[in-house]
């Protein structure tokens, strides 16, 4: 038996939250084919871009920043959290909600 496969042409992607040179986010590599997406996400190594690993909650009922992977913070509104990290001149802008 062969395995069915695709006849058009393919695109591959791939999605990971990063860190790099101090800052953090989304990044995305798309390609035709597995193999250039491979290579692509070995050279993000060497370009000193690693990335973040996700915790959804803290121990308890705090959720934690998926940008600084530490405890957010309670806002004023209750069952609201925010991340009070500086990034640069400003603040955090991750947000979450219980």
């Amino acid at each position: 038996m062969t395995d069915d496969l695709p006849a058009g042409e393919m695109k591959y992607s791939f999605k990971a939250h990063v860190q790099a040179h101090g800052f953090a986010g989304d990044l995305i590599i798309s390609s035709s084919t597995v193999n250039d997406l491979v290579k692509s996400i070995k050279l993000l190594e060497h370009a000193g871009i690693t990335p973040t690993t996700a915790a959804p909650h803290a121990t308890g009922s705090t959720p934690v920043c998926p940008v600084h992977q530490r405890p957010m913070k309670p806002s004023r509104r209750p069952g609201s959290f925010y991340c009070s990290a500086k990034v640069g001149d400003n603040y955090c802008q991750e947000k979450a909600r219980q």
